[in-house]
């Protein structure tokens, strides 16, 4: 019997390895007679929580993808810093531990010098107005986008501009700023807040609330997207709206080499629903619907814990303060020229476009 059982397994061993070593590639479900292809994982990296809108829409194109490549391209999410802090996702990006994601020019000053033309102070009101005229620009000036080796843009997504928040102290007028230590990033809002008489701290986004709740800082440069996001309202008592300081915003980069290393029909896939300047108009637009809610619930939180209502900052008094900032925006023209940048017509082409696309 264990004779019988033993050349029985082994006639199956041998037919497994004759048939098994005769077969080819398992079939592609989606294409009958065809062998599967590889599937390709891409690690998209940012700080956002996964409950923004710009994360909610980045989710639907990499979905988009997906169907569309046959599940051929996938891209993993890595949010809320998860893969890569802050201040590192560019270089992530550049190197590919990261295949595409979201980077804050504002961090490297000296690295990106055109790229940082959306924080010009008292010159954009919206951010659709801000990202399209980021996107012009790009287009425009190759220049810009050498900034950006290795990588290339899919879509420059922008929060509103700057407003206010206040932790014990309302901002009211220009006077009432002076002294007050208020978090920004960019250079440019950091000279305008210093003109204006407060005490710049740069310090991220995802360092506020800690910083306003222990008094490090009085008040944040941010509006109600960040407020509502970062939970900025439940260590702030004060808002100042109608500010729009500086203009905002993030490119979302793509690794150059990533690309390149796809198939050529998934190229064209990816090219086809990638337009950039389509995308930056689709996330903004769809962002401004969402700040609309932030704003709400924050209001709605105000009312609750007795804080005041949001003060709008009067039209003539704004432009006491753009009047008396502008210098920064001719600053930051200087600067382009010292580097032998075309800063003046680089200028007055971002506030052409930015009349155009208000």
């Amino acid at each position: 019997m264990k004779k019988i059982i033993a050349v029985t397994f082994t006639v199956l061993l041998a037919s497994a390895i004759i048939f098994g070593g005769c077969a080819g590639p398992a079939e592609d479900p989606t294409n009958p007679g065809e062998p599967n292809a590889k599937v390709i994982t891409w690690r998209y990296t940012a700080w956002d929580p996964p409950f923004d809108t710009f994360s909610i829409d980045a989710e639907k194109w990499a979905d988009e993808l997906e169907e569309a490549t046959d599940g051929r391209l996938k891209i993993n999410f890595y949010w809320s810093e998860s893969l890569v802090k802050m201040p590192g996702m560019f270089d992530a990006i550049s190197s590919g531990t990261a295949d595409v994601g979201n980077a804050v020019l504002s961090m490297f000053p000296e690295h990106f010098p055109m790229g940082r033309v959306c924080n010009l102070v008292f010159v954009y009101k919206d951010q659709p107005q801000t990202g399209q005229t980021w996107m012009a620009l790009l287009n425009k000036y190759e220049e810009m986008r050498d900034e950006l080796l290795p990588t290339r843009v899919i879509r420059f997504q922008a929060p509103p501009p700057e407003d206010l928040l206040l932790k014990k102290k309302a901002v009211h007028t220009m006077e009432d700023l002076k002294g007050m230590k208020i978090a920004t990033t960019s250079p440019e809002a950091i000279k305008a807040l210093q003109i204006l008489g407060a005490v710049p701290v740069p310090i991220n986004m995802t360092e506020r609330y800690h910083a306003l709740e222990t008094g490090v800082i009085d008040g944040t440069g941010d509006e109600w997207n960040s407020i509502f996001l970062w939970k900025l309202y439940e260590v702030g008592k004060h808002i100042t709206v109608n500010v729009g300081m500086r203009g905002r915003g993030f490119p979302t980069l793509l690794n150059i080499q990533s690309y390149n290393k796809l198939p050529e029909d998934i190229q064209q896939i990816f090219d086809e629903l990638t337009d950039p300047m389509e995308q930056t108009i689709l996330f903004n637009n769809n962002h401004v619907e969402f700040i609309k809610e932030s704003e709400q619930k924050v209001r709605e939180h105000f009312e609750l814990v007795g804080n005041p209502p949001p003060y709008v900052l009067p039209e003539a008094e704004r432009e006491r303060w753009k009047d008396l900032t502008w210098s920064v925006n001719e600053d930051y023209i200087a600067e382009l020229e010292a580097k032998g940048l075309p800063g003046r017509a680089f200028v007055e082409d971002a506030l052409a476009f930015a009349e155009q696309y208000k």
